[in-house]
C-alpha cells in the first residue's frame, strides 16, 4: 500500500502536551511521517514541536512542512534540525521551500529558485547526510530543482491528474539533468480529502491563490482562471490556514472540488488511486481544524483502506 503521511500544525490554542499525544495516537495508527507547519503568525514553532513529537513517539519520521531559509537562517535551521534528528534517533527530515504565509505574513516575498538552491547546497554542507531534503515543488524550475539537488519533493496543488503528471515529469527532468535515478527519489503530493466542501474550503481557497501565480493552468482547470484570480486579490494573510477565514467564500463548490478531494469514501478512493498513477511515490493528508484524530482515523478506514498499489 501506498505509503501514507499527514500533514499538521500546532495551533496557539493547543498544548505541546497535547499535541505530544495527538503525534502519538497517529504513530500507533500507521501514520508513516508527520509534516509539521512552519507559519510563525499562525502556529506554535516547528522546531519545539518536532522535539515534543520525538519525545513521544518511536517510529514515526518527522519532517518541517515545510520551512524556508529566510525567517531562519540557515544556520539557525541547520542547528535546529539537527537537534531533532539527535533527539529522535535518525527520525528527521528537512522539508524546504521558497516561503509562503510565513514570509508574505512580515512583508518578504518567497524565495527565488537560484536563492533556494543555494540554501539547499548550504545544508547540504552543513547537516548530517542522514537528513533527507525535500523541496516543496509547483512549478516548473522549483520542481525540477527537487529533481537535481533534493532527496524527495512535496508536490502542492490541485488534485488534478494532469497536472500532477506534469509536475513529475519535470522533476523527473531534474533528475536527469543531474544524471540521478528515479528509484532513490522519492515523489509525495499533498492530497486534501474530505466528505464534505465546507472541510476544506479554507484548504482550496490558500491553493486557488497559489495557482494565481502559474504562467498557464492545466487543462483540468483553464474554466477556472478569472476565480482563481480573485481569490488571489481578496486573499487575507492574517486569517491564512484558519478554517473560518472569510477569503474562503471566494471559491465556488465546483473549484473546491476541483482542487480537493471530496466527496463519498468510494469517490475519494477512485480520485486518488487515479492521483496514484500519476508516478507519484506517497500521499500524504493535510489535517486542520478540530477532532483531527478523529478525522484520520475515519479517513483511513473509510478511504485509504480501499487504495491498493
Amino acid at each position: 500500500m501506498t505509503p501514507f503521511d499527514v500533514s499538521v500544525g500546532i495551533s496557539p490554542r493547543q498544548s505541546f502536551e497535547s499535541w505530544g499525544s495527538f503525534v502519538a495516537q497517529l504513530e500507533a495508527e500507521g501514520v508513516q511521517r508527520v509534516w509539521v507547519i512552519d507559519s510563525q503568525l499562525a502556529m506554535k514553532d516547528v522546531y519545539a514541536g518536532l522535539v515534543v513529537a520525538a519525545l513521544n513517539t518511536s517510529r514515526i519520521g518527522l519532517g518541517t512542512g515545510v520551512t524556508n531559509a529566510v525567517t531562519r537562517h540557515p544556520t539557525v535551521t541547520a542547528n535546529a534540525i539537527a537537534a531533532v534528528a539527535e533527539i529522535s534517533h535518525g527520525r528527521a527530515i528537512l522539508g524546504l521551500g521558497a516561503g509562503d504565509s510565513a514570509l508574505y505574513g512580515v512583508g518578504l516575498k518567497p524565495q527565488k529558485v537560484a536563492e533556494v538552491e543555494e540554501a539547499i547546497d548550504f545544508f547540504r554542507s552543513h547537516i548530517d547526510q542522514s537528513v533527507p531534503i525535500y523541496l516543496a515543488v509547483s512549478q516548473e524550475r522549483m520542481c525540477q530543482l527537487a529533481g537535481r539537488k533534493a532527496d524527495g519533493a512535496i508536490v502542492m496543488g490541485p488534485a488534478q491528474p494532469d497536472m500532477v503528471r506534469q509536475q513529475v515529469k519535470w522533476i523527473e527532468a531534474g533528475l536527469r539533468a543531474a544524471e540521478r535515478g528515479r528509484s532513490s527519489f522519492e515523489i509525495g503530493l499533498m492530497a486534501t480529502t474530505a466528505g464534505e466542501v465546507e472541510d476544506v474550503r479554507s484548504w482550496a481557497s490558500t491553493q486557488a491563490r497559489l495557482l494565481s501565480h502559474h504562467k498557464e493552468l492545466p487543462e483540468s482547470l483553464a474554466r477556472f482562471q478569472s476565480e482563481i484570480q480573485r481569490s488571489a486579490e481578496t486573499y487575507d494573510y492574517t486569517e491564512h490556514l484558519s478554517t473560518h477565514a472569510e477569503h474562503s467564500g471566494a471559491v465556488s463548490d465546483d473549484l473546491v472540488r476541483a482542487l480537493a478531494v471530496v466527496g463519498t469514501p468510494e469517490e475519494c478512493a477512485s480520485r486518488l488511486r487515479e492521483l496514484q498513477r500519476t508516478g507519484i511515490d506517497a500521499l500524504i493528508f493535510p489535517l486542520a481544524g478540530r477532532n483531527r484524530a478523529e478525522r484520520w482515523r475515519k479517513l483511513r478506514d473509510e478511504v485509504l483502506s480501499q487504495i491498493i498499489v
